[in-house]
């Protein structure tokens, strides 16, 4: 029997794939527990809807990604920090870093978004890398200034 999975299916498969199981597997273990439905032609077309939908979902959420990204990494963002000569007394987080870039061009990112690679404990240029999918990242300048 050809089923589509609705949910991930451990030794079968993915939620969405269409596979061909046995009939007395499909009735007596998976229909019961709603993890996959019959593979009939209108399931299949929604399936394949449900595909476009969200391949076209994903490709207007690199392109607006992208601008972002061309946005940040032309701009220099300022934060400010208590030091003394050249070194802060306390490095620089994650929260502080989104709360200033936020607070330029309020995008509401959050400080799991930001990556720094070593601790920020110097004044002058550094720079932050920015996530905002797992293949789509920003390098960001960040100058670090002494307060007054």
């Amino acid at each position: 029997m050809k089923v589509i999975l609705t949910k991930d299916v451990a030794g079968l498969g993915r939620a969405g794939d269409v596979k061909e199981v046995s009939d007395g597997h499909a009735r007596n273990f998976l229909l019961p527990k709603h993890l996959v439905l019959p593979a009939t032609a209108a399931a299949l077309d929604r399936l394949q809807k449900e595909e476009q939908e969200l391949q076209a979902k994903v490709k207007r959420q690199e392109e607006k990604f992208l601008s972002l990204k061309n946005k940040m990494e032309s701009k220099v963002f300022t934060i400010k920090g208590r030091a003394q000569k050249q070194n802060l007394f306390a490095a620089l987080h994650e929260d502080q870093v989104a709360k200033a870039i936020n607070e330029k061009l309020d995008l509401g990112l959050t400080p799991d978004q930001v990556v720094i690679e070593k601790p920020i404990k110097s004044l002058g240029l550094h720079k932050v890398q920015i996530r905002f999918a797992e293949k789509l990242k920003a390098d960001v300048k960040l100058d670090v200034v002494a307060e007054s």
